[in-house]
């Protein structure tokens, strides 16, 4: 019975009510809020965090966790959020195979959307090596690294 009651505590706690979600609007400055409510209208904001290199807001949209970076000047950055590589176009996914990193496993794909472009942060894994290879929406290789910047700067 107790680990009924703690269990039903717990989730009440961990639920995504509505007045988390207007708590978590009401941490998010004018600008920023605006701009998310005109971008991207049917999304819940989960949470905003402050730091040094500007906002981070993660919202929840069609099914996807999705982090929208801001600058100091509260200025749309990018969004970033995780895909399959069925979800890649093929274009994009023929231009990796075709690359020096074929050989490469894919670990994890990031879809970046900025201001100049959507594009594909794929993480890639051989024996010790690990890689950041992005492309861009053209299929063409913008950047490769061994770390991933804060803010996926390139």
């Amino acid at each position: 019975m107790l680990l009924c009651l703690c269990s039903l505590t717990l989730f009440a706690a961990c639920s995504n009510s509505p007045q988390k979600q207007k708590a978590a609007a009401e941490n998010v400055a004018a600008p920023i809020l605006n701009f998310l409510k005109q971008k991207y209208p049917a999304a819940t904001i989960l949470k905003s965090e402050k730091e040094t290199n500007g906002t981070e807001v993660d919202i929840q949209e069609k099914n996807l966790h999705k982090e929208v970076w801001f600058d100091t000047k509260d200025q749309w950055v990018s969004t970033h959020w995780e895909i399959s590589a069925r979800d890649v176009p093929v274009a994009v996914m023929d231009a990796l195979q075709s690359s020096a990193y074929n050989q490469y496993k894919v670990e994890d794909i990031t879809a970046i959307e900025r201001p100049d472009g959507l594009f594909y942060d794929f993480e890639l894994k051989q024996d010790n090596n690990e890689i950041h290879v992005v492309l861009n929406s053209n299929a063409q290789i913008v950047t490769q690294r061994t770390t991933r910047a804060p803010g996926y700067d390139w």
